[in-house]
Order: structure tokens, then sequence, then C-alpha cells
């Protein structure tokens, strides 16, 4: 991870970013959208699992989506999915890839000593969904757009379809998803460059 990226990531979160693997995503600016942030962080030789795989960084997507949790998005998202079977599967399909996902970044040894000595710890890192999830419940909305952001195109067939849903709510509002849609946001971004 270099310096600038971290440093550019601080400043968008407004706080040190905990265990970034890399900027998944970035907008047309080159400015760091999404990251991926590592599960599992040690205290006093006990883990904690922090499930949220892929981390909305960009401030402008941040605001917007923030305002659409505000109007009662996740509650709508979340009638739609039980209303819709195809929705619903591709759903569990999503939970089950971001998982995979997770554990694939944590290496076998420590893997097997989270299995043996710490199961339940074990349990949250290789069967929680998107963002900590369980079943079909909707916990965030940044985090389903951020993991739909930097897997679609990637992974055809796996779309996360709540994420899907977030992403063409901010279109229909006339938010572009590649650059920041907000001129004084996008002065935050040229601004932080301009002082490296």
């Amino acid at each position: 991870m270099q310096h600038a990226d971290l440093a550019k990531i601080t400043s968008q979160l407004g706080r040190p970013p905990r265990g970034v693997e890399r900027v998944a995503r970035r907008c047309l600016a080159g400015h760091p959208q999404v990251i991926v942030t590592y599960p599992i962080q040690w205290t006093r030789e006990e883990p904690a699992i922090f499930p949220t795989l892929y981390w909305l960084t960009c401030p402008a997507l941040r605001q917007k989506v923030g305002s659409l949790e505000t109007d009662g998005w996740i509650k709508r998202l979340q009638h739609r999915m039980e209303a819709d079977i195809n929705m619903a599967k591709q759903w569990e399909k999503a939970h089950d890839e971001y998982a995979r996902q997770r554990v694939q970044l944590v290496p076998q040894a420590e893997l097997v000593l989270l299995r043996e000595q710490y199961p339940a710890q074990a349990q949250v890192l290789e069967e929680t969904g998107i963002g900590g999830a369980r079943g079909r419940g909707i916990k965030c909305l940044h985090t389903n757009l951020a993991h739909y952001l930097a897997e679609r195109g990637r992974q055809m067939g796996k779309v996360n379809p709540i994420g899907e849903a977030v992403a063409q709510l901010l279109i229909e509002q006339e938010m572009r998803l590649d650059f920041c849609y907000d001129d004084e946001l996008e002065e935050f971004c040229r601004g932080y460059e301009e002082e490296d």
C-alpha cells in the first residue's frame, strides 16, 4: 500500500483506516473509492473479526448513500428482496462469495489457529455475509455498494443485487459513480493532491 493512498484514505474517512490491504476501485481522477480491509485484528492475543471486506471511502458516495439510508432505503430494498425470489438467491450467492473472499485473505496458519482456539470468531469470519450480515437482513448500503463497485465487471453473474440497486438509485439521482458529482468534493480531492 502506497503512503499517498493511505494518507488520502485517512483524509477521506477523517481517521486512519484499519488493516488496508489494497485499493479495490478508483474514480476517474485516480482517487480511492473502495478499499479491501483485512478481517482480523489481534488485541491482547484475542482476535477481533471485522467482517466488512470492502469499504467505501469516496466522500461523495458515502454522503449520498448515507442520505439513502436516512430516507429509508434499507427497509425498502429489504421489502423488494423479500418479494423477489431471484434477487434473494443472488443475495445469498453474493454473501457466499463475500465470505469466501474474506477467508482467502487470511493465511492458512492463522485460519487454523482461529478455528482451533477461537471457533466463534472463525464462524463469524467464514459464515457471515456482506458487512457481517447473517441471513437476508441488509445491514448497510455503503458496504453493499462498495462490494458491487469492486466486483462489477470481474465477477459476471455474481453481482451483489443490493449494491446494484443502490448504484441504480444513485444513477437515477444523476450521480456519477466514477467521478465526484459535487464540485466541492472534487476540489477536496484536487486540494489534497496539490499538498503532495
